[in-house]
């Protein structure tokens, strides 16, 4: 075993424990991610392969996280500078080129998340470190980014400030531990010398990193925690940002897809000839068994040309799909003899049974799309081996994905070369919000290019396929039940979901290294299964239905529905045994103080003892609240609505504390917070993908609607870190919103909302 720039041994303490941990010892070949890492600024010197410094001082930093409007290229960097003591006016960004040193550290750190603290989740993420470099997976995914790099990006900055310590000694002919650093410079006191880090940067580049850098104590930090500028806002506002779609290239051609409108059907025929005859078509291609495309000199003359192509399209065998029949028939699966048990405490039936109330209520959901603004796409070059066989060929994409990783390994799967002959780059992208971790449309691309070999092809998706070909979020049904002793205290609960699973779907379309049962699958009677509330003996279930239409990772995954199914039936149970939401909540979290810390803080900051303000012309006012612990984090949020006297619903304001336990950017925080609310906010009004006759109904914003500025509440997102690890924040602040949203609507009309969206409720109209 070899030990990698990225792979030194980094030796730490973990917390609860005293365990020496051996951090990133990688089997890979030393320098390979540094030299790719400097073959776009040759006249830099690489340190790492997360650093690299110019002799005026620039510094770079490889970003490896994928950056889809979240703020990775501004946190990474900063985590990086601070223990770096870099000057941030000088600090850059670049994403980082394909090589298994930049595998994330994200699943060592998933004990801290899963395990109680102590020997166990010590061993567990000591074996963990050793796993992931060797694993080299670069996904952005669960909010993880953050949470699963904090430590190593520090240590990455460590290591590089006691290189250039120990490049400035050599040159000042002292100890370096007479030296300090600030503001990338070195600085010898006793003789008043400064050397900048520009000036270091070479000699330092030839130096091993140490093996066991000391962090920053939290008090001295100086980056981390402050509302740092994005990165990449100034090229964002002057168009310079290169996106997916902005990709360029010497020869580019451009391809527009058209699929079966029907999940599972496939091509009969399509009339390539006829698409020739349109002036800058240059080729009509099938792609896979269900999809033609055509390729031409643009994407408009594509999309004109493969929208008039007489295609035939067979359906598959047997019944067409209707999602409102399925949706229709799933309460009548609740009891089903096949529902898998995913979780039973002993005695909970015989707990039900005894209650002296017992409380019923079933929630419903629908199938959501994701719509990112930029949709999808990917641009290919298949290059033909010299020597004719097709395992010498080479294929490269600019991939506007979620994982370079999993980029990289279907492209070759696709290609039929081996993974050496593949390489990715990475690309800004217009949003992804779990969409982009899949990677039909790199598949596709490659595809496409292969029939073009030698010219690069880009494949851009219309809306219209980007909304009826979506990986969606599940429609589903829930019941909870509830057993109440004589005092109002939960002594049971039931929950039974029925719907169908995404990890087995995701990980069969996408190379996905975690096969799973859809029948076994846990992240759906997620938060229930971990969640701080002091619930009472449990049962929790699942019914996995199959159905044709593709599922996908929507933001906050599972927690998106389960959310609202949890929050809102916590309302219902407190009303039922005659007790306040607020007060009901802080005795679910009794035990735990910063929790209870969150709760307290949400409802201060709402004025929740405040009467609301009266409504115009005889409306009705109303709050509800939320609380949700998911993805490493906690928040609490409160919802005001008004509800007009012909029943038409208004969101008045959206309050939401927040607890990342450490803050990186407070900035990026309350971004990604607010931007979860408008998420939540569209799919809760709004959202809903219908399927008829096998095929979605909506194609475009027109069908699919979402929050506009006029409807956009006031929001107020208040940050409260109380220390620690990070946790996740990209995912946080959706989960909560429904459930506050239904709770403020029951507390305005006495009507309960229990199937989403609301504009088909028929409780309120929107």
């Amino acid at each position: 075993m070899t030990l990698s720039r990225r792979g030194m041994i980094i030796s730490g303490i973990a917390a609860g424990g005293g365990l020496a941990i051996a951090y990133g010892l990688a089997q890979l070949d030393d320098g390979d991610a540094r030299v790719k890492f400097r073959l776009t600024t040759p006249e830099q010197f690489v340190l790492h392969a997360y650093v690299k410094i110019a002799r005026d001082g620039r510094i770079t930093i490889a970003v490896p996280q994928a950056e889809l409007g979240q703020g990775v290229t501004t946190a990474i960097p900063m985590m990086i500078a601070e223990e770096l003591d870099a000057d941030w006016n000088r600090v850059c960004y670049e994403l980082a080129p394909l090589d298994k040193d930049y595998g994330s550290y994200a699943i060592a750190e998933f004990p801290r998340a899963f395990m109680s603290p102590g020997i166990a989740a010590d061993v567990t993420r000591s074996a963990m470190w050793h796993v992931a470099p060797l694993v080299g997976m670069t996904i952005t995914a669960g909010s993880s980014t953050v949470f699963g790099n904090f430590e190593y990006c520090r240590t990455v900055g460590a290591a590089a400030r006691l290189m250039l310590l120990q490049a400035a000694a050599k040159v000042l002919n002292v100890a370096a531990a007479d030296l300090t650093t600030k503001d990338s410079q070195v600085f010898h006191s006793a003789s008043g010398r400064t050397l900048g880090y520009g000036e270091l940067a070479e000699a330092a580049a030839a130096i091993d990193p140490p093996s066991a850098p000391t962090l920053k104590a939290v008090a001295a930090q100086t980056v981390i925690g402050q509302p740092k500028l994005r990165l990449d806002t100034p090229e964002k506002v002057d168009g310079s940002a290169r996106f997916g779609i902005d990709v360029r290239l010497p020869g580019l051609l451009h391809a527009a897809i058209r699929h079966s409108p029907v999940f599972g059907g496939t091509v009969t025929s399509f009339d390539a000839a006829g698409a020739m005859t349109r002036k800058g078509v240059v080729k009509a291609v099938q792609v896979g068994t269900n999809a033609v495309a055509v390729i031409a000199e643009n994407t408009w003359l594509a999309q004109k040309a493969v929208s008039e192509m007489g295609v035939v399209f067979q359906s598959p065998p047997g019944p067409a799909f209707d999602s409102a029949a399925a949706m229709e028939s799933y309460p009548s699966h609740f009891d089903d003899t096949d529902v898998s048990e995913i979780h039973a405490d002993d005695g909970v039936a015989v707990a039900m049974t005894g209650a002296a109330k017992t409380v019923e209520a079933i929630y419903a959901t629908p199938y959501l799309a994701h719509l990112c603004m930029e949709p999808m796409g990917c641009t290919a070059l298949y290059e033909p081996a010299a020597d004719g066989d097709p395992k010498h060929a080479k294929i490269t994409v600019w991939s506007p994905s979620q994982s370079t990783t999993l980029s990289a390994q279907n492209a070759g799967r696709i290609a039929g070369v081996p993974a050496e002959n593949v390489q990715v780059h990475g690309t800004l992208m217009g949003g992804g919000f779990g969409r982009r971790a899949d990677m039909d449309f790199v598949r596709q691309s490659v595809q496409i290019a292969m029939q073009m070999p030698g010219q690069p092809v880009m494949l851009t998706w219309s809306r219209e396929e980007d909304v009826r070909q979506d990986t969606y979020r599940p429609g589903t049904a829930a019941r909870f039940r509830a057993g109440l002793d004589a005092a109002g205290e939960m002594v049971s609960l039931d929950f039974v979901i029925v719907g169908k699973p995404v990890s087995a779907d995701f990980n069969a379309r996408n190379d996905g290294l975690f096969k799973s049962d859809p029948r076994k699958d846990k992240g759906m009677v997620m938060p229930m299964l971990a969640s701080p509330y002091a619930l009472p003996k449990m049962r929790l279930a699942l019914n996995a239905r199959e159905n044709p239409v593709p599922n996908g990772n929507w933001r906050s995954v599972t927690m998106s529905h389960n959310g609202f199914y949890l929050e809102a039936f916590i309302d219902e149970v407190a009303a039922a045994a005659g007790k306040d939401p607020l007060a009901f909540r802080r005795h679910l979290l009794r035990d735990k103080p910063q929790h209870l810390a969150v709760l307290n803080a949400v409802v201060d900051k709402a004025g929740w003892s405040e009467p609301l303000a009266p409504a115009a012309k005889g409306g009705k006012r109303g709050r509800g609240l939320s609380f949700t612990d998911a993805f490493v984090s906690v928040i609490a949020q409160v919802v005001e609505v008004t509800v007009a006297t012909d029943g038409a619903l208004t969101v008045d304001r959206v309050v939401s504390v927040v607890d990342c336990h450490t803050v990186v950017n407070p900035n990026i925080v309350v971004a990604q917070v607010e931007s979860g609310v408008i998420d939540a906010l569209s799919a809760a009004l709004y959202g809903q993908i219908d399927v008829k006759d096998g095929a979605v109904v909506q194609s475009n914003f027109s069908e699919y609607r979402l929050v506009t500025l006029a409807e956009t509440p006031v929001l107020e997102t208040h940050v409260l870190p109380q220390g620690g690890h990070p946790g996740g924040i990209g995912e946080i602040g959706v989960p909560g919103v429904a459930p506050a949203l239904a709770n403020a609507v029951f507390n305005a009309t006495g009507r309960r909302l229990r199937q989403l969206p609301v504009a088909r409720s028929g409780v309120v109209s929107v």
